[in-house]
This record gives C-alpha cells, sequence and structure tokens, in this order.
C-alpha cells in the first residue's frame, strides 16, 4: 500500500503541474481574444518563452511576459477605450502600442 500511495502522490503532483502551466496558456489566448477584439489566427510561445499572437484583422502583439499581458489591458481599457489594439511591442524601456482606433502611443514603463 506504501509503495501506491507514494505513486498516487507524485500522479497528482505531476497533474496539477501540468494543470498550472496551462493556467498561463489559457490566461493568453483568452486575452488574445480580448485585445484582438475579432478572431485570432495565429497564437504561439517560442523557445524564448515570448508569445506571439495574430488577429484576422492583421494586428500583431509579441508579449514578454504574463505581467506584460495585464498592461496590454490595462492599455486597453484606458487609451483605447476597450476598441482592441491593433499592434503592440515591448522593449526594456517602452510600450509601443496602436489602438484600432489609430491611434499610435509610447509611453515608458
Amino acid at each position: 500500500m506504501e509503495n501506491s500511495a507514494k505513486f498516487a502522490f507524485v500522479l497528482v503532483a505531476a497533474i496539477a503541474a501540468g494543470c498550472s502551466s496551462n493556467t498561463q496558456t489559457d490566461n493568453y489566448r483568452e486575452a488574445s481574444f480580448e485585445l484582438c477584439n475579432t478572431e485570432v489566427d495565429v497564437y504561439s510561445v517560442g523557445d524564448d518563452g515570448q508569445v506571439r499572437i495574430v488577429c484576422s484583422d492583421g494586428s500583431k502583439f509579441a508579449l514578454a511576459s504574463e505581467d506584460t499581458l495585464e498592461v496590454m489591458r490595462e492599455i486597453n481599457i484606458e487609451y483605447c477605450d476597450g476598441e482592441g489594439l491593433g499592434k503592440f511591442t515591448e522593449s526594456n524601456k517602452y510600450y509601443m502600442f496602436k489602438c484600432k482606433s489609430g491611434t499610435l502611443i509610447s509611453m515608458a514603463k
């Protein structure tokens, strides 16, 4: 019984670890629809951990981290009135984005 209990514990831990990594991916996918405000054509995570999203209307996003995702959501609400982002890129010092309305903004982090 002791070995089967250990196996069950390891199995549950492995499943839990798998689910926690899916949560971040699920968050990115959900946000991609919110930020595109249309269908998502491409959603990928590179070897460098960067997430790339291409919307069906040609909008493109490159996210460095999940923290960036929250910044994008705030930008969409505060600067783009929730209409969605047309483009978004991030450098070490700046966020550059374009609202679907055409407004282009660069702001310091």
